[in-house]
């Protein structure tokens, strides 16, 4: 009998996983499909864009393909966490004759490395799974690895007779049949003091990693061997995040080096103001997404040697978007340590009182400006610290910033809308601690690109 129920185990996983109703078509990732139906079925010569949701915000292909007419523009950029790596194993055995195929990885260790997420793969392959037989061995036995988990939560949704469907801007619904984002809500930047700390960039040669190099040269190859050609593209950069002691040419001359591709264009010209973008240091706003396509179709069209006028206009930029002044509980406002960012204050660190308590609320105001940013490492040696209250008010939390709180059980968000405060993957370094969010925006939580990561650790509030 025991054995019987142990064996009856993965067999009811399996179910649920291949046998239930795709639940994930609304979603961000539920585009992942409908990008590779459209790549097999796209006709003629291609001009294939792929990377991360970079790419997926940063072109307008249909004006792209109006300055290239004689391809047909696919945009194959999709979403960081998914790697770059993958996007290659999904695209390869489809490139065919006379297609060019431009790799724009998002300039961040991540991506310029074969690191690939099972959990977000699950999703995208939700009722397509014949993807899986594009994955390599490894990233199977990783897929293995997740799939209960992903089971588990797929007849779970199943069981609510609710498919999650996320709100604005990371859904299914804001690609267009390029597989491009165009979404009237990425007007402006929207983060807090214009860039997110939790993502810097920098062009220091340990960024690139070794087995991305040879994936993408091994890529270059078979490419070449179907009459396709491939070329390293440069993603669009927020200036205001770059760091490190390398430059952007050092960068260059590095790739020069370790690829076996040609570089398209002057990486410098990637390398944008922040009033371009709009909620990641790569992800642009509409007006940026015109100015970077505008830089892109002068590129290929350099190296096609096409002299003709490039007609995509560049609009103005828009201003940085000013934060705003919530009045909200400040009660706990001399507990911790500030530093200003512009009109606004970002968290940086504790109070010797702050260190002493076992509950805290990150404030919405201080001497007059708003708080709208917590930074890493600020709740770092609060050993006595149960719960943090995180208010409306915070557009940002840092990496690790509860990294020493051996005592936290409790984020509490009450940010009903999840995309307006930007996290990393690195928000629960250093501690266990569950992230409680109001009972009726807990699907939005779970189905959100910043926040899905967290997956069960985000449970609703009582």
């Amino acid at each position: 009998m025991t054995v019987l129920l142990l064996l009856s185990i993965p067999v009811t996983l399996l179910c649920w996983c291949f046998l239930v109703p795709a639940q994930y078509d609304g979603t961000f990732m539920g585009e992942l499909k409908y990008k590779q139906d459209l790549l097999e079925n796209t006709p003629g010569k291609r001009l294939i864009l792929v990377g991360g949701s970079s790419v997926a915000f940063g072109v307008d292909s249909a004006a792209l393909e109006a300055e290239l007419p004689e391809y047909h523009v696919v945009n194959f950029g999709m979403y960081a966490a998914l790697g770059t790596t993958v996007m290659l194993d999904l695209s390869e055995n489809l490139l065919r004759q006379g297609d060019l195929v431009v790799l724009i990885p998002e300039q961040q260790n991540q991506t310029l490395s074969a690191y690939f997420d099972p959990d977000v793969m699950w999703q995208g392959v939700d009722g397509a799974y014949e993807l899986l037989t594009c994955l390599s061995r490894d990233q199977l036995g990783m897929m293995l690895g997740a799939l209960p988990t992903f089971a588990g939560e797929k007849f779970a949704w199943f069981l609510r007779g609710q498919m999650p469907q996320p709100e604005g801007v990371y859904s299914r619904d804001s690609f267009n049949e390029y597989g491009d984002v165009e979404s009237s809500l990425c007007a402006r930047n929207v983060m807090a003091g214009g860039w997110d700390s939790n993502t810097p960039i920098r062009f220091d040669a340990d960024v690139l990693e070794e087995d991305f190099v040879e994936r993408v040269n091994a890529y270059a190859n078979a490419a070449e061997a179907r009459g396709a050609r491939v070329y390293y593209g440069f993603c669009p950069m927020n200036a205001f995040a770059i760091t490190g002691e390398s430059t952007v040419e050092d960068y260059y001359n590095l790739l020069l080096e370790k690829l076996e591709i040609p570089l398209l264009g002057d990486p410098r010209n990637s390398v944008l103001d922040a009033g371009w973008f709009y909620d990641t240091n790569f992800h642009l706003n509409s007006s940026g997404r015109q100015l970077y396509t505008r830089l892109l179709a002068r590129s290929l069209k350099a190296e096609l040697g096409d002299s003709s006028t490039t007609e995509i206009a560049i609009p103005p930029m828009p201003d940085l978007e000013k934060p705003a002044l919530w009045q909200g509980d400040d009660t706990d406002a001399a507990c911790f340590r500030y530093e200003r960012q512009g009109e606004a204050w970002t968290v940086t660190g504790l109070t010797e009182e702050g260190l002493l308590r076992q509950s805290l609320t990150v404030p919405s105001t201080w001497e007059g400006l708003p708080v709208t940013a917590i930074a890493s490492g600020a709740f770092s040696k609060a050993a006595a610290l149960e719960t943090v209250t995180v208010q409306q008010n915070i557009r940002r939390i840092g990496d690790g910033a509860f990294a020493g709180c051996e005592a936290l059980t409790a984020i509490r968000m009450e940010q009903g809308n999840p995309s307006s405060c930007v996290v990393g993957q690195g928000l629960l370094e250093g501690t266990d601690a569950l992230i409680f969010v109001p009972a009726d925006r807990l699907s939005a939580y779970r189905t959100d690109y910043f926040w899905s990561v967290y997956g069960t650790k985000i449970q609703p509030q009582t």
